[in-house]
């Protein structure tokens, strides 16, 4: 229904605002026991109803198989599984080459590259078969050999939000020596073609790009299926784009290479080749709020600063003593039966020592007291449980004697990574914290040994009370506590890895007996905003470790981490309270990641991601789970089919939370020719709008304003503009600077923001639901109009400005609505307006020629060759009510309010009637009609009527014609409405 505008009567009794930001002070600390709660939150929508059968159709899709080899028949190619193996089947890994200067700019197609093109064209041309065969009802893929995706929802809904993520997987997994560790489905190393043979075994799947990116990948498309089939109302598209560029890719074409063939103005490259493809080359639609799953869960803001220094102690002082270090080495933990995981050492330098081994020499120590020594590490391990082992397992703390030496080995049993070393379970760590109970049990034999003071300094600044987490975050640093998190989202400000890049199965020393000292890196992660709280909060950590006794190397003061979210976005909530929600659902079938609950929040990551290039509208967002194990970058690549089945469900818990409006109100921006006006920068890409741009405003419209008329939402908004395409993955103190020379929006002395009036036209839609006291009849009614029209007003200093089609236009050229086919329980009402960045001089109706689809050919590229797409880029008279948000600030503003109307007309009325006995043969008829209007309010008409004998017959009270039966003279049998 695009005819007639369409209202969510939702706003009716009271539209919340999603997204509260809370003063920081709310935060609570983490010094006072409690879990930290962020202060920015979001209310959740999906509920658990919907959330069950969003988990009942990704079970339903996953194709699960015990064993299973890519091609053999035995798995179903249409589930998640079957399109993984499928997937992984083909050599899609960017092996560099170039990209042409000239449209279409093909990727080049060498021996060099392995022939890159014809890899790349095969893998895009399966998944468009296999997005088309699973249903999608829009495929589309603009070149052969770039990106393809696929989108659900209402054709016509303003708003899009994405997962865009990448196919490919890297080069670093198919070097010469990783080649060689490659097993087959056969378990034989080195088998030609293993890395793109993908098979099922014991619970995993194995093959290239699996777990980054191919896998996740298709999980979000196996997501948004599970959607689809679901049919749940949803206010948004979402769209799933599938590059195919991320590692190794081709170099991206320069921004000038582009303009000759794509006009765009304010243009900047993107710094990933699938990113440039989409929003430079094809100039596709901009999402409000997206995802990539190249990284990790619960959601990455943004990329860390890091610093490495070194953590020393020298223990000469010990040479002479019983139980003194002689040795100690640290590497990957070792797993029964798992000759694979070794491997992971091998990927991207990013693994905390899981497994640790030191050697003593107990010469000094007699029986008794090398059996207490023992005694108390079994005891703790004990304690801890991780003794006794299982049987078939690699026990996590062994203790060895042989003659002289002994020996403690620790496995955790989980390969852990770097950047989120608070999830815990670093080796160093646990050994560390059994020597300090080892050598506490002997006394004053080793009171003041050196390795007692390190082994006591380590437990005491990372296994406080035998816990890891939030002691990686510098918890027991002395740090204060406000500076510890990041108090909208609950960011580490840093984390601590010690002994990390680990990159090897041969185990890395960190102390040798002829050096006499202990030497560990520790890979210091900082997300901090300035070099004021980063210089407090690293003056205390080198003040903590000095006072165990440690040399420490610099920290300095790190800051300047990009971001590609600000740390207020409701999208980082919004994401973080999905996650959190998915795995609270089922907490059996989470367990891993459940156990970790407390210590998960939001945190940046090291390296980038294609979020990087969408500035405050994306985050990465998977595939990693927290408690799961990451293997990606080596060889023999792998991912449980339990956590794919897991990331699907919460990718679509969290696809659906962001397809549904925040706030009463979304917008789609338009380009429009208006004289005098640049629309320009009405691209979503130059403007600062996320999924809390429009807030709730129907405080602003009282009584006076409204008079007869039932309020169906409100919402006020302010959009920045961009300093240039959101390319860049800017600083929180970027952010701060605002307008300011060195900030992310546009500066008020910019030469052309000073010389143009911009306009931003947009159609502006809200959503109005179904409120209870609406029956099956009065909805039908009230979506076809039939209690009047409806009415759009803005409000500007108290004053209401009716928004008002001059006469002899068609009002369809203004208005429209939609209703969608997923929720028949919301109408969405839509006006079209052209807010400029100037003083406000009244509302002017103005026809424009417009399009939505930005796409537009660089003219002198078109005088010589034809449009490759002449459906895009389709220009529409269009109406708009043109008005000036009231300074010119380089802003977009909407007045006090922009809001919608309809007559407060009854859509419920229920009669009573009373018959009351006067003198001689004459009785008085009271008739009562309780009416419920549109807002819900509550009236009543009456009339009186003196009749004699009989009271039955049809009487007229206010507009209503009553029919009324009775039992006798006097008594009621029933009453209607005719």
């Amino acid at each position: 229904m695009r005819d007639r505008p369409t209202l969510t009567l939702s706003v009716l009794l009271a539209v919340t605002l999603v997204a509260t930001v809370a003063p920081p002070a709310s935060a609570s600390p983490t010094s006072s026991g409690e879990r930290f709660q962020p202060s920015v939150t979001y209310d959740l929508s999906v509920t658990d109803a919907e959330r069950d059968a969003i988990h009942a159709e990704v079970e339903a899709l996953a194709g699960r198989v015990s064993s299973a080899r890519a091609g053999d028949g035995t798995y179903n190619p249409l589930s998640l599984v079957g399109a993984m193996l499928d997937g992984s089947s083909y050599d899609s890994i960017s092996r560099g080459g170039t990209a042409a200067t000239e449209y279409p700019f093909p990727v080049s197609n060498t021996e060099a590259n392995q022939n890159e093109y014809d890899r790349k064209v095969a893998k895009l041309a399966w998944v468009v078969k296999l997005a088309t065969d699973l249903g999608f009802p829009v495929v589309v893929q603009r070149q052969a050999d770039k990106y393809v995706y696929a989108e659900i929802g209402d054709p016509d809904a303003p708003e899009m939000v994405m997962a865009l993520s990448h196919l490919d997987s890297p080069t670093s997994s198919v070097s010469p020596a990783q080649l060689a560790r490659w097993r087959d489905a056969d378990g034989n190393l080195g088998t030609p073609g293993a890395y793109h043979s993908p098979y099922v075994q014991d619970g995993w799947v194995y093959g290239a790009g699996i777990q980054d990116d191919s896998g996740p990948t298709l999980a979000t498309l196996l997501a948004a299926k599970a959607l689809l089939k679901a049919g749940l109302p949803l206010d948004r598209r979402i769209r799933i784009v599938m590059g195919i560029y991320e590692d190794g890719g081709p170099g991206t074409p320069t921004a000038a290479n582009t303009a000759n063939f794509q006009s765009i103005p304010y243009n900047s490259n993107p710094s990933f080749y699938d990113n440039w493809a989409y929003k430079n080359l094809n100039r596709e639609e901009t999402p409000i709020a997206a995802y990539t799953s190249d990284s990790r869960f619960p959601v990455i803001v943004g990329n860390s600063g890091s610093v490495t220094p070194a953590v020393s102690m020298s223990l000469s002082a010990d040479s002479a003593k019983a139980f003194r270090l002689t040795d100690a080495t640290a590497g990957v933990t070792l797993r029964e039966g798992d000759p694979t995981l070794k491997d992971i050492a091998y990927g991207s330098t990013t693994q905390i020592a899981s497994r640790a081994i030191f050697t003593l020499d107990v010469a000094g120590a007699g029986s008794a007291e090398r059996d207490r020594f023992v005694s108390a590490i079994v005891a703790a391990a004990t304690t801890k449980g991780w003794l006794p082992a299982a049987s078939g397992t690699t026990p996590k703390v062994q203790t060895t004697i042989s003659g002289d030496s002994l020996t403690l080995e620790i496995n955790t049993d989980v390969a852990m990574e770097m950047p989120t070393p608070q999830y815990g379970k670093n080796a160093v760590v646990w050994g560390m914290f059994l020597l300090s109970k080892g050598l506490g049990s002997l006394g004053d034999t080793a009171a003041d040994m050196q390795l007692k003071k390190a082994a006591d300094g380590i437990a005491d600044l990372f296994f406080r009370d035998g816990v890891e987490g939030e002691a990686y975050i510098g918890k027991y640093m002395g740090i204060p506590a406000n500076l510890l998190r990041n108090a909208s989202n609950g960011t580490p400000n840093l984390t601590f890895a010690l002994m990390g890049n680990i990159n090897s199965e041969t185990p890395t020393r960190f102390y040798t007996d002829a050096s006499g000292s202990l030497s560990m890196p520790m890979y210091v992660r900082s997300m901090h905003l300035n070099a004021a709280d980063s210089g407090q909060a690293t003056a205390a950590v080198t003040d903590a470790f000095q006072s165990k006794g440690f040399t420490i190397g610099s920290l300095g003061s790190p800051i300047g981490a990009g971001l590609y979210v600000t740390h207020d976005n409701p999208l980082t909530a919004l994401q973080f309270g999905s996650y959190q929600a998915s795995i609270d659902h089922s907490p059996q079938e989470f367990a891993d990641p459940y156990s970790l609950r407390d210590v998960v929040y939001p945190q940046g990551t090291t390296g980038g991601t294609l979020a990087s290039n969408f500035r405050n509208k994306m985050t990465a967002f998977g595939a990693v789970i927290p408690g799961n194990e990451r293997w990606w970058h080596t060889a023999n690549e792998r991912m449980k089919v339990d956590s794919a089945v897991q990331m699907t469900k919460i990718m679509a818990d969290g696809m659906l939370e962001m397809a549904r409006y925040s706030g009463p109100a979304g917008a789609k921006f338009m380009w429009a020719d208006m004289p005098g006006l640049n629309a320009d920068r009405a691209d979503l890409d130059l403007l600062d709008v996320t999924i809390g741009t429009y807030k709730d405003a129907s405080p602003a419209v009282g009584a006076n304003q409204l008079g007869s008329q039932a309020l169906l939402g409100a919402t006020s908004f302010n959009i920045p503009m961009w300093n240039g395409r959101g390319n860049t993955a800017p600083t929180q103190a970027a952010f701060a600077l605002g307008h300011e020379p060195g900030g992310v929006y546009l500066p008020l002395n910019d030469a052309e923001y000073l010389n143009n009036s911009y306009v931003a036209p947009m159609r502006l839609e809200f959503k109005v639901e179904r409120p209870d006291h609406m029956s099956d009849a009065a909805w039908a009614k009230f979506v076809a109009g039939g209690y009047g029209g409806f009415q759009f007003n803005i409000l500007v200093g108290g004053a209401v400005v009716p928004l008002a089609v001059p006469a002899g236009q068609s009002a369809d050229k203004y208005f429209s609505s939609r209703i969608s086919a997923t929720n028949p329980n919301a109408i969405y009402l839509s006006v079209n307006l052209a807010i400029t960045d100037a003083p406000y001089a009244g509302v002017k109706p103005v026809l424009a020629d417009s399009k939505t689809d930005l796409y537009k050919l660089n003219p002198t590229y078109l005088a010589s060759n034809p449009d490759p797409f002449p459906g895009r880029g389709a220009v529409e008279q269009r109406g708009f009510f043109v008005f000036g948000d009231g300074q010119k600030n380089a802003e977009f503003s909407s007045p006090d309010a922009v809001y919608v109307t309809v007559a407060n007309a009854a859509v419920d009325a229920k009669p009573s009637a009373v018959v009351k006995k006067l003198k001689g043969n004459t009785n008085e008829l009271t008739i009562t009609v309780k009416q419920t209007r549109i807002d819900g309010s509550e009236s009543a008409v009456t009339g009186t009527f003196t009749i004699n004998n009989n009271a039955a017959g049809t009487y007229t009270v206010g507009d209503y014609k009553v029919y009324v039966d009775t039992k006798g003279n006097t008594q009621v049998r029933s009453i209607s409405i005719v």
